[in-house]
């Protein structure tokens, strides 16, 4: 949501420049923690934390609380969309969606090869993503083998919308693949 869609009270509130650099940083990055924004926007910390608060108060950001942490979000932002964002937020669980999402009935084996992560960090975020509901797992013998649950389509468009928000050349490829098609 641009600022061509806020009413002139909305659009009053943000003509601190500080406050806007903000607004816009969380529009263009949506689901990114305090820290991510505070360095997006060059802002010192008080100052990003109170004008987050400011925004969030005056409903035109949202803050939900995930594990810990909270993030930020345009209003504009659905539900589910957040859920997804959050999870696409975090590099490691990303990098195992992905792997996933272009990868179909992998197992644990293939991902830890693929990701440079542990087998029992792989193992605590693939639970995580099941726990979710975002892949989901089938058994075959003793392995386990996993597939994306969730629309492949909402994935595809969240990271193609804010393909520049993630810094991530795996991503960049993995658009451009999709771009592509």
């Amino acid at each position: 949501m641009s600022s061509d869609y806020l009413d002139s009270s909305e659009r009053k509130m943000l003509e601190l420049h500080a406050r806007r650099k903000i607004y816009e940083t969380v529009q263009k990055s949506p689901g990114c923690h305090f820290r991510e924004i505070e360095r997006r926007s060059g802002l010192a910390t008080g100052s990003a934390r109170y004008h987050l608060v400011y925004l969030a108060k005056r409903g035109l950001i949202n803050e939900v609380k995930d594990a810990g942490n909270i993030r930020y979000f345009p209003k504009s932002i659905v539900s589910g969309d957040k859920k997804l964002l959050g999870i696409l937020r975090q590099k490691s669980m990303r990098d195992i969606l992905l792997y996933i999402l272009t990868h179909e009935n992998c197992n644990h084996e293939h991902i830890v090869k693929a990701v440079p992560l542990s087998p029992s960090t792989v193992s605590w975020h693939v639970k995580k993503l099941q726990e979710q509901e975002i892949i989901a797992c089938s058994k075959r013998g003793r392995k386990a083998f996993y597939t994306v649950r969730i629309d492949k389509d909402e994935i595809k468009n969240l990271l193609i919308t804010y393909k520049e928000s993630f810094f991530d050349s795996l991503v960049n490829n993995i658009v451009e693949m999709w771009e592509t098609e």
